[in-house]
């Protein structure tokens, strides 16, 4: 019972909570790793972390691309590249710098073994021989020469950072070194893209509420009419979103490209609630001409409609949690949180301001040209019932349809906008180079007899990175063989033509003496330990469809061609386990809209307990879930670890409507009333207050059509075209199937 002394009560809590929750708002933190995508509990994510326990991590490293506008092999552009390059080597974080202008080999001559740089940067006279070198040397040409001819490229692997901020600053110093390049510096890394979803995240996450919250404003003043009730309902909307940032932060959550859309999210949904009590509390006010009468009578009559739908809102998000990567269970967890938490403070507080501010709610939005519509809706549905079965099953079939072209797949940088800075970097990369994705692949020998640096581990490893090329079109490639290789042309006076396999079997104890003896591994990256090895490299960004296309081939071909008693190999790395979060997504999400599907079919069970009311509850709300589906595959576009989330969004929201709907048709058709009075008198209570809620949640969430992120701006639009398929299904499919399904009374 709301009185005057409850509404206190509910008030003093509800500032209590918030206020503590809202203290906990500095520590905010913003975040973007992409270790967090990985799939959780995976045997390829345990094995690579055993496996950079030895070798480091596969992405730790910025590439560098320079541009030359007077000739590749200019002096004045050498020095300026190798001058910039000293000065990052010589930054805290940087392990190692390959570059054309720093690379040497080690000769053997009559004077022993000497080092000769790969260019003579300093002696214009051998420039040009020393070209003739570098484009005849397939590793070194490959590594750091462009497919045009026209860019070089530099390699600066650095220490794995703790903090995003040193990450900012390292990439920062090295911008700083090379700011005056003419064309500018392009650089590729985690690190710079890191940074720039960041970035953008923080841009978006303002941006998001702001904009929700004004397009909210107009659409409450056509609702509402009054600015006291729209300030309470902004208000108390508001506050929800201050609570759930507020256990965000106090349980150490930093937000990310998808926990930065909770606020918005929350936003809406939390003025749906208010906006269904709202709309019953006028109804009942018409009729008792009393405001706490009014109120009690609309809890009663709404509130465990609400707390249903809150419910359902909450197990969509909770779903997400089937995906099994970090950031999309987050979203799931806090998301439901914050609707529960939505709910709890909308009914403490909404009932107990309007109970002791006692604003005027008599106004009516009867007759205006949004709800017009509704007062002969019934006779317009019961007259064309057949048409809208036909219509349905029609638009059904074209969605199983679409539903089989849509396919999975994802790019690293491809959510950044078009003209951002780093997505152009890392095309560059992908385009004028081998890539920018790391490549790796484990290696060990199966014999003790047979150490890594043996001739017959050497010969398979070998005929390995023959198939990587062709299979996975990974270049750059490093390992045990490229060290052999280097080895055998240090023996033979630094000729590029001898960067080969030695011929002989004196050769290869030459060889493996000159690796030993030099320490070559030391001036390079770690590749090997006594029985364990790596191939790395990178490869091209053509999206996980292809790359594990790719990978598969791969691994079919080696199954074929390797000699599995002398070595065994496994591919690893991050852009693995990124490829298999995708793979494993349909799974998941299968799973997850299975977990949804029956939860809603429990809670509808349970309120109208038969079988028929829960089919006829799922078929209006999985009609969205498939137009969205059908759209993305008809024109394309693809499903990935971002926008994988549309569909427990979409269940978990567009089913509210129905149980609002559902929920006043039995009190009407218990009430006495036979079917087609108790839909009529259904469509005219909550008609209303469904369609003001689907313009509200339409309007919050395309909002993030505004992103910067390609993947947020899908979410965004598949959300509002679920939301509109979904009004549609509620007011026109719905009464037809309660109509035909439902039996009356008598029967």
């Amino acid at each position: 019972m709301v009185n005057k002394r409850t509404s206190i009560f509910s008030i003093l809590v509800v500032i209590l909570i918030l206020g503590f929750l809202a203290l906990q708002l500095p520590n905010l933190q913003f975040d973007y790793e992409l270790e967090n995508f990985f799939p959780n509990n995976d045997p390829d994510l345990k094995y690579y972390e055993e496996f950079s326990q030895t070798f480091g991590h596969d992405n730790d490293y910025l590439l560098l691309g320079f541009e030359s506008t007077n000739g590749l092999l200019n002096q004045a552009f050498l020095s300026q590249i190798d001058s910039g390059l000293s000065k990052t080597e010589n930054l805290q974080h940087t392990l190692q710098v390959f570059s054309p202008t720093s690379m040497k080999s080690i000769a053997k001559t009559p004077m022993g073994f000497i080092p000769i740089p790969l260019l003579h940067i300093s002696n214009p006279s051998k420039l040009k021989r020393d070209s003739i070198k570098l484009f005849d040397h397939t590793l070194y040409r490959e590594m750091f020469v462009s497919k045009s001819g026209k860019s070089l490229k530099a390699i600066v692997v650095h220490e794995r950072f703790k903090t995003k901020e040193e990450a900012d600053k390292y990439v920062n110093e090295i911008h700083r070194i090379f700011d005056g390049f003419t064309p500018r510096v392009r650089i590729a890394g985690k690190a710079v893209a890191q940074t720039a979803f960041v970035e953008a995240v923080k841009a978006d996450f303002t941006k998001f509420i702001l904009i929700a919250l004004v397009l909210i404003f107009l659409w409450l003043i056509v609702f509402m009419r009054q600015i006291v009730l729209i300030i309470m309902a902004l208000c108390i909307s508001g506050l929800s979103v201050v609570a759930t940032i507020g256990l965000m932060a106090l349980a150490g959550k930093k937000i990310d490209v998808l926990s930065s859309l909770i606020p918005t999210i929350l936003l809406v949904v939390s003025m749906s609630n208010i906006v269904h009590l709202f709309s019953h509390i006028r109804q009942e006010f018409l009729k008792f001409k009393e405001l706490k009468p009014a109120i009690n009578q609309a809890i009663r009559q709404v509130g465990v409609a609400t707390c249903l739908t809150s419910l359902t809102t909450a197990m969509g998000f909770i779903t997400l949690i089937m995906i099994n990567v970090k950031p999309i269970i987050d979203l799931g967890i806090y998301a439901a949180g914050g609707i529960i938490l939505a709910f709890v403070i909308t009914y403490l507080l909404y009932p107990s301001v309007v109970t002791l501010l006692k604003p005027n709610i008599s106004e009516s939005n009867k007759g205006t040209f949004l709800f017009s519509p509704l007062e002969k809706l019934y006779e317009n549905i019961s007259r064309n019932g057949k048409t809208i079965m036909i219509s349905s099953i029609a638009i059904f079939m074209l969605s199983l349809f679409g539903l089989t072209k849509l396919e999975i797949d994802a790019y690293l940088v491809n959510d950044l906008p078009e003209d951002d800075v780093v997505k152009s970097d890392f095309i560059f990369f992908d385009q004028q180079f081998s890539g920018s994705k790391p490549f790796t692949l484990s290696i060990w020998s199966k014999k003790a007899s047979n150490p890594i640096y043996s001739k017959q581990v050497i010969e398979e490893m070998d005929k390995i990175e023959q198939l990587i090329k062709i299979h996975a079109q990974a270049g750059d490639l490093v390992s045990p063989v490229s060290i052999v290789k280097l080895a055998n042309q240090n023996l033979h006076r630094a000729s590029p033509t001898y960067y080969r396999l030695p011929q002989s079997d004196k050769e290869w104890k030459k060889a493996f003496h000159h690796i030993r003896r030099s320490h070559m591994e030391r001036r390079s990256t770690k590749v090997s330990t006594k029985s364990l090895a790596q191939i790395t490299g990178y490869f091209q960004d053509l999206g996980s469809k292809d790359a594990s296309l790719k990978h598969a081939n791969l691994l079919e071909a080696l199954d074929k061609n390797v000699n599995h008693q002398i070595i065994g190999y496994r591919l690893t790395g991050t852009t693995l386990l990124i490829d298999k979060s995708h793979e494993l997504l349909s799974i998941n999400l299968i799973k997850g809209l299975g977990l949804a599907i029956l939860i809603v079919a429990i809670i509808a069970g349970l309120l109208f307990k038969s079988l028929r009311m829960i089919l006829i509850t799922l078929i209006p709300n999985l009609f969205p879930i498939l137009v969205v589906a059908a759209i993305m595959g008809y024109f394309s576009i693809p499903l990935n670890l971002s926008t994988s989330v549309i569909f427990a969004i979409s269940f978990g929201i567009v089913v509210d409507d129905t149980i609002h709907f559902l929920s006043q048709f039995r009190f009407e058709y218990q009430g006495g009333k036979n079917k087609g009075e108790a839909i009529n008198a259904a469509l005219l209570k909550t008609g209303r207050p469904i369609l003001m809620t689907t313009i509200i949640l339409t309007t919050g969430f395309m909002v993030f059509c505004f992103s910067s992120f390609s993947a947020v701006f899908y979410m965004g639009l598949f959300v509002c075209i679920s939301f509109v398929t979904a009004l549609v299904a509620d007011l026109f499919l719905l009464p037809v199937l309660i109509l035909k399904w439902l039996p009356d009374h008598k029967k």
